[in-house]
């Protein structure tokens, strides 16, 4: 077996040892310390970056969810005691992918991994990491709420086709349980509603993956159905599933955040409790309603969905992702690019992969220095983070478009698109990221936000970044 030079494996050891570290630290709920970043810009490089902006999310919002938690509750003690089961919860939904990370990482540390587990194991490593920054969305948004400040962006919408592609997404999941997924529509259903197709998903994978979760045998139904009336259209969504049910001292409890039904469901299926209640506050905001139709332990529950049009008020035309990323012919070779990023790991990694992709790149750090070069040189993208000193990406992306700058602006930010997207658009920007993000969304923004003739074939092979 062909073995590394001692070296390379007394770096890779110790960058992986720090890795091992500042994990065992964030588990500990120390998020003080951040992971460097070298100059060789390889996998440990991206893992390292993406679980730097990880602890940074985690510590901004968790703070921000257990305030939250804590305002909305009415009564001293059972505020104490939903605090506790969702740290409890948050503990256990954070630790076990991390528990996995770490345990990856160790094997990688290994000069005596066979090259064939590497991919997987890195695999594993961005899964989990995905994994618990998918909580981390879930608690933004229940903050969110809770401050009003979700903003909804309407569309036509086909809610088969949109339930389809929900059910078509977990095919794996309840294939590797022996579950058949179904989708039954009535011949009016088959229509579109006008309302925020990226909420209404949210709202039907945690429907539809609960179900899955909790079925260990038979299968899941998801049955459609329109109703007109003097009030309107309605759609109906009925989720039905096989599964472990309900017991009915439980059910007062079922919607309520940071609270699983049962303490056994979460030792035995895991889930932070989060999910029925962020999508029950989704629903009433979509003008709708989320409710528990029937359910008994051993005999399957079933939830059911409604939805009516949100109103037609004229909304920003917000282009496509899946648009985008059905046309990657796009290169930023030869294209000259401002970055202005803050955060310095995220600052290099970013520039590295745009150089290494042929574009050249100035540096600024914070709003003011942005300004100040984009109106001094000629650029055909800016890069603008969101979130900087001095002046932030708004009120610098605001300057530039009152002096008559028309360089395109793709804003990057660390909250979820759908927060910020609406004020980057109105602020003046050209389309808006959301981190963390790989390089293909990023050329995909800079094409969207390019002009025509920017647009040319890439060179072979993409980096991913994260």
């Amino acid at each position: 077996m062909t073995r590394t030079s001692p070296q390379r494996v007394d770096f890779a050891d110790n960058r992986i040892t720090e890795l091992l570290n500042v994990l065992e630290q964030m588990a500990a709920g120390d998020t003080r310390r951040r992971l460097r970043i070298s100059d060789r810009h390889d996998e440990l490089d991206a893992i390292a970056h993406g679980v730097n902006v990880l602890i940074g999310e985690l510590e901004w919002a968790t703070a921000r969810a257990v305030e939250a938690h804590e305002e909305r509750a009415t009564i001293a003690e059972r505020a104490n005691v939903s605090k506790n089961t969702f740290l409890r919860n948050m503990s256990h939904e954070i630790r076990t992918p991390i528990a996995a990370m770490l345990g990856c990482a160790e094997l990688l540390a290994s000069d005596d991994l066979a090259p064939r587990v590497r991919p997987e194991l890195l695999h594993r490593l961005r899964t989990n990491g995905l994994a618990v920054l998918s909580l981390l969305d879930d608690l933004l948004d229940l903050a969110k709420l809770d401050a009003h400040k979700i903003v909804l962006a309407p569309e036509s919408v086909s809610v088969v086709d949109l339930v389809r592609d929900v059910c078509a997404s977990l095919e794996i999941d309840s294939k590797a349980k022996g579950l058949d997924i179904r989708v039954e529509t009535t011949h009016d259903a088959i229509g579109a509603i006008w309302t925020d197709r990226y909420r209404l998903r949210q709202i039907l994978v945690n429907l539809v993956a609960n179900a899955v979760k909790f079925t260990e045998a038979g299968g899941i139904v998801v049955a459609l159905s329109t109703t007109r009336d003097p009030g309107g259209e309605q759609w109906t969504i009925d989720i039905t599933d096989t599964g472990i049910g309900i017991a009915a001292d439980r059910l007062p409890y079922l919607f309520e955040p940071f609270a699983q039904a049962d303490a056994s469901i979460t030792s035995t299926y895991g889930g932070s409790g989060l999910g029925l209640s962020l999508s029950r506050r989704l629903a009433e905001l979509l003008g709708g309603s989320l409710a528990l139709l029937h359910s008994a332990p051993d005999e399957g529950t079933t939830f059911r969905l409604t939805l009516k049009p949100l109103p037609t008020a004229p909304t920003i035309d917000l282009p496509s992702a899946d648009d985008a990323l059905r046309t990657p012919e796009f290169s930023v070779e030869g294209l000259r690019i401002l970055l202005a990023e803050d955060h310095r790991d995220l600052h290099l990694v970013l520039r590295e992969l745009l150089e290494q992709s042929g574009a050249t790149v100035e540096s600024a750090y914070d709003g003011r220095e942005a300004v100040a070069k984009a109106v001094s040189g000629a650029f055909d993208a800016v890069l603008m983070d969101l979130r900087m000193p001095h002046m932030n990406g708004l009120e610098a992306t605001r300057v530039l478009r009152s002096q008559g700058c028309a360089i395109p602006i793709v804003a990057l930010t660390a909250d979820p698109a759908t927060l910020c997207r609406a004020e980057a658009l109105e602020a003046g920007c050209d389309d808006c990221l959301s981190k963390p993000f790989t390089i293909e969304d990023l050329m995909a923004s800079i094409r969207l936000s390019s002009p025509p003739d920017s647009v040319s074939v890439p060179p072979d092979g993409v980096k991913a970044l994260g």
